[in-house]
């Protein structure tokens, strides 16, 4: 059962109401349900009948909070950067609940990885090897590596967030990939533990992973005939979540029954590495009817989010539902442009939609922004950062300060001959 519903025609967050949260804190501001989180990540680890460790991406959502919260249940953190490393640390992780994944990593962050003791570093390309090596040599250390494979497989998904295509920028081409496993089994400083794949986000048909899963089986039996220890297999994430009421996504155990089909039997440890799906559905961003203005061609609900607070919308053209809060004022024929007060045209949550009567003052909440919400946010417009808040049941705590424009001002300076 969803913990974001209607009660009485009030908008509840579990046993807390949207309005109350409006009244103590101001608009605009993200509110996410600890319950759907913890109920998220224990759907998915009961779904496999085999064991399968759990590495929370926190690029979705990397708020302390929310890290805590998953390490709590007994997740692994996946880390894209040094600052990302810094910030599970500080949630309470240890060097080996991490995996390090991306395709630019400095020599500033890979020291900090290593130096931190991360479980496993997915590596990229040759010269990230060799850094990887030198940098251990220089360190008297060794360090846990994966080779992340590019399969050339089309998730079938958003083209900005395709990532196992051959022309991606990320993973190691298929066609060089045994070499390189060659190349790094001569490193002495690096100790080869497994193998790594994601082919992209939001992908909402099991087919493109089947593909590339049974792409990586047979490459595990020819690395392990080859010589090469291969431990676990990293399969990334991706699967998708529902937007809308219309949209089919593969159930928990219906993805759970294709890994396991493939890789049940290779005597190896499975990884995934999750983060929309544990995330997405727990948030709102609770804003507020600033105006309502009617042209010849439209009618625009302005509210005080925007796009520097939300960005998806424009970014991806992508859907989100939105609920009045108190849902009182009837049922309306009107189609409504949602929008924000930034002075851009893409400055907009909803397009043609179709919504229940709203007016001045009202409150609104966009739903499904747990992941890549809070995350994407800036300063644009000289706009404050937006306050972060967690229900449990019927009680909240701020996860994160609202950023008022005189804090932003104090990191900056006039330049001393102006």
């Amino acid at each position: 059962m969803t913990p974001i519903k209607y009660k009485s025609n009030n908008l509840y967050v579990e046993g807390l109401s949207v309005e109350k949260l409006a009244n103590d804190n101001q608009t605009p501001f993200y509110c996410y349900s600890e319950k759907y989180i913890e109920d998220q990540y224990q759907a998915l680890k009961s779904a496999f009948d085999m064991e399968a460790k759990i590495f929370y991406s926190m690029k979705a959502n990397s708020n302390l909070s929310i890290l805590k919260l998953l390490l709590n249940q007994g997740s692994g953190i996946d880390v894209v950067s040094g600052g990302e490393i810094e910030r599970a640390l500080s949630a309470g992780a240890t060097g080996k609940d991490i995996i390090y994944a991306g395709v630019g990593k400095t020599d500033e962050e890979l020291t900090y990885a290593i130096q931190t003791k991360i479980h496993c570093i997915n590596v990229e390309s040759q010269s990230e090897l060799t850094r990887i090596n030198d940098i251990c040599e220089k360190l008297n250390t060794k360090q846990n590596i994966s080779l992340r494979v590019n399969p050339d497989v089309d998730a079938k998904t958003h083209v900005k967030i395709t990532t196992g295509k051959a022309e991606n920028k990320f993973g190691i081409e298929f066609d060089y990939i045994k070499s390189m496993y060659e190349i790094a089994s001569k490193l002495s400083n690096v100790n080869i533990i497994g193998i790594s794949v994601h082919i992209g986000s939001q992908i909402t048909n099991l087919k493109p992973f089947k593909k590339a899963f049974q792409i990586i089986y047979d490459l595990i039996n020819d690395l392990r005939s080859l010589g090469h220890k291969i431990k676990h297999v990293d399969l990334g994430g991706g699967l998708g979540v529902t937007y809308s009421d219309d949209d089919n996504v593969p159930t928990f155990k219906e993805y759970a029954s294709l890994i396991q089909s493939i890789f049940g039997n290779l005597n190896i440890e499975v990884y995934i590495e999750p983060g929309r799906l544990l995330v997405a559905n727990s948030g709102l961003l609770v804003t507020r009817v600033i105006d309502i203005k009617t042209t010849s061609q439209k009618t625009f609900v302005i509210v005080d989010a925007a796009m520097n607070d939300f960005i998806r919308p424009t970014l991806y053209n992508s859907y989100h539902e939105i609920l009045p809060v108190k849902n009182n004022l009837g049922t309306s024929n009107k189609l409504y442009d949602i929008v924000g007060p930034i002075c851009e045209t893409g400055d907009y949550f909803a397009k043609n939609r179709n919504m229940n009567s709203v007016q001045v003052g009202s409150l609104i909440a966009i739903k499904s922004v747990g992941a890549y919400g809070s995350v994407l946010s800036s300063n644009y417009n000289s706009r404050p950062q937006i306050a972060e808040i967690i229900v449990q049941n019927d009680k909240y705590e701020v996860i994160r300060e609202r950023v008022e424009v005189k804090d932003m001002l104090t990191r900056e300076r006039i330049a001393n001959w102006l």
